[in-house]
């Protein structure tokens, strides 16, 4: 992650087409930041936001070269992550779960997971997911006479509303094997519900989902794993993982894109305060001290979040031959990005205000979008829970079970 740090390291060279995917990310980030306040006040779903992320490329970036994709590995389809959260966190989100999304079908090896992947390339589908509702579980699969058939309903389902296809975890009725299926949202089987009408995260589009016995067939089918209650493989269980990295990301981004929103306000309007020293507000002690702090703890979240990145593809790299015990130790490392990454961008998000004065509270700058998003991405799960997690893990060797969490 160290290149594009807002502190970059000068040894860290990347390949010259890496840069190029940077460049290309960048120029989305621009045009999403130049309305970013009129469109989180809007909060209207985001069809043109996610036609410029399939017009520019970045929705297939990180498939196979051999299948027409862009060959990006995911470590760099992160940092494609990084860039436009720094801008518009909201969309970033849905981007990152698309990502995480097709880095676990690229695991299923199946005909069906290979065919989606390829008309992926072919159409440009924006992925998202129903994820499970927390009371009732995971969608239930049902077999037919014709098929099978799928219902539930699901919590947020980030992106949900605009996505071209859903990626959707069921649970086999009569088995209990975890189903994995493509899912349509235009079907009418397929409704959305709720008002998204909330703190931050507002353009995420994360409306509930429910599945009403909707058909699909085997060829929908794109991976069948053992029965959830014998416990989930480290393979079957990778995705979550990957899931929870993408929220350390994103609260790294957010608190960077702070951080540079504010400093470009301290050099050209911040003032002296009434009893200073200095005669411009971008000398005063204080403010450069406070800088200083909120630099390196963002540096060292960057640090952070790039070992979880490194952690989780070499448990992705290591497939069905993955231990329990190595899955926990990623999963830990996991967790810690995602408490660190938690505090520091609150810290940050709401202690820019004392780094850019009281002219910046104007409503028009809304300065306050970076707290908003990093507030209301933070309570998805408790991170006491994670705190308790690694306490656990730690003090008394505890794994965490695998679930839709950890």
């Amino acid at each position: 992650m160290s290149s594009l740090d807002l502190l970059p390291d000068p040894s860290n060279v990347e390949p010259a087409d890496h840069l190029r995917w940077y460049a290309l990310a960048q120029g989305v980030a621009d045009q999403l930041r130049a309305d970013i306040v009129e469109r989180d006040r809007a909060n209207a779903l985001p069809v043109a936001e996610v036609q410029l992320l399939r017009s520019s490329g970045l929705l297939t970036a990180g498939l196979p070269e051999a299948i027409g994709g862009g060959g990006l590995p995911w470590r760099t389809t992160s940092q494609l992550v990084r860039i436009i959260a720094r801008s518009d966190a909201s969309i970033a989100h849905i981007l990152g779960y698309h990502y995480v999304w097709l880095r676990y079908i690229q695991t299923f090896e199946t005909p069906q997971s290979e065919k989606a992947l390829r008309d992926t390339v072919q159409n440009r589908w924006l992925w998202a997911s129903p994820g499970s509702n927390r009371a009732v579980g995971y969608p239930k699969t049902t077999a037919t006479d014709g098929g099978h058939v799928v219902h539930g309903d699901s919590g947020f389902a980030t992106g949900a509303p605009v996505a071209d296809r859903l990626f959707s975890i069921t649970i086999d009725s009569e088995t209990n094997e975890m189903v994995v299926v493509i899912v349509d949202p235009q079907s009418p089987s397929v409704s959305f519900t709720g008002e998204w009408d909330v703190l931050g995260q507002r353009l995420s589009a994360s409306q509930s989902i429910t599945l009403d016995q909707l058909a699909i067939t085997d060829a929908e089918i794109l991976k069948r794993f053992g029965d959830v209650t014998l416990g989930q493989t480290p393979r079957q269980s990778v995705g979550v993982l990957h899931f929870q990295l993408t929220f350390g990301i994103l609260h790294l981004a957010i608190a960077e894109g702070a951080l540079l929103e504010a400093a470009d306000y301290t050099r050209n309007h911040t003032r002296p305060a009434l009893h200073s020293t200095v005669s411009n507000g971008h000398d005063e002690p204080f403010i450069l001290n406070a800088y200083g702090d909120y630099l390196a703890n963002v540096q060292a979240v960057s640090a952070l979040v790039e070992r979880g990145v490194n952690a989780l593809e070499w448990l992705y790299a290591l497939g069905d031959d993955a231990t329990a015990e190595q899955r926990a130790a990623v999963a830990e490392i996991i967790a810690s990005a995602k408490v660190t990454s938690t505090d520091v961008a609150l810290a940050v998000s709401s202690g820019l205000f004392e780094l850019t004065g009281a002219r910046s509270t104007a409503t028009n700058l809304a300065f306050d979008r970076f707290w908003r998003n990093v507030r209301t991405l933070s309570l998805h799960d408790p991170v006491a829970y994670k705190r308790d997690e690694l306490g656990r893990y730690f003090i008394n060797g505890e794994a965490p079970i695998p679930s839709g969490y950890r």
